[in-house]
């Protein structure tokens, strides 16, 4: 639990490393801009043409209340998958922070796997975890809605699904640069369960806050590094 402040302490102390981690936010504002520019100046006329033509004052109005209104639902859309897309787009400079991590903790020198095999790795990897996490979930919404007086059950389960899910995420950096498979993983989340589970479920909440989720994920890029590295190799956490 304590590794969220001290990757973020150790970040600070890194100017070299700043601009890695500015790159999540810069992705996620370009395309939130992006998106947003495209629901105004494309959606939006695009709409506005589909509606009945207006013959008065109030129609017009209604037209182009419709058209910004619609034009305000495609920007909330973008923003919901630029906050998607910007952690994939980002993976390369948050590769340069693990690798920077690592030496600094003195891992052991990783083989290089080479592109395709760590997309592959990675890809697998978070496929096992939706495997899993989606029909949990989905049981988990059932069972409150079919036994309310189980919520607090449902509610305790949903939130220990969801820390392990946002570790398994953030460890997902430093172990496929490894080459670390979904079974290896499993085994890596069950010999130290309440390690993984601590440390995801600090994320999970600091996750939680706006934007925090892209603001953030240097740092648990980081922490994830130098955990993985103190499980694995026992190096300082």
């Amino acid at each position: 639990m304590a590794s969220l402040p001290r990757a973020f302490g150790e970040l600070l102390r890194a100017p070299e490393l700043w601009f890695f981690a500015l790159v999540p936010a810069l992705v996620f504002a370009a395309l939130s801009g992006a998106f947003g520019a495209v629901a105004v100046l494309v959606a939006r006329p695009w709409f506005t043409l589909r509606l009945p033509q207006a013959t008065g004052p109030l129609g017009r109005a209604g037209v182009d209340i419709a058209g910004w209104g619609f034009a305000a639902l495609c920007s909330v859309a973008g923003f919901y998958l630029a906050l998607a897309l910007a952690p994939t787009l980002s993976a390369p400079a948050l590769e340069r922070l693990v690798d920077a991590v690592e030496r600094r903790v003195g891992a052991p020198a990783r083989t290089r796997l080479g592109f395709w095999r760590e997309l592959g790795c990675g890809i697998r990897s978070l496929a096992g975890a939706a495997c899993f996490s989606l029909p949990l979930s989905a049981l988990l919404w059932l069972a409150g809605v079919l036994v309310p007086a189980a919520a607090p059950v449902t509610l305790a389960l949903g939130s220990l699904a969801s820390a392990l899910l946002v570790a398994w995420g953030l460890f997902d950096y430093p172990l496929t640069l490894r080459g670390f498979g979904f079974r290896q993983r499993l085994v890596l989340l069950r010999d130290h369960f309440a390690c993984v589970a601590g440390f995801g479920g600090v994320f999970a909440l600091s996750f939680w806050l706006p934007c925090c989720a892209v603001a953030l994920l240097p740092v648990g890029a980081i922490a994830a590094t130098r955990l993985s590295a103190a499980i694995l190799f026992g190096t300082e956490p």
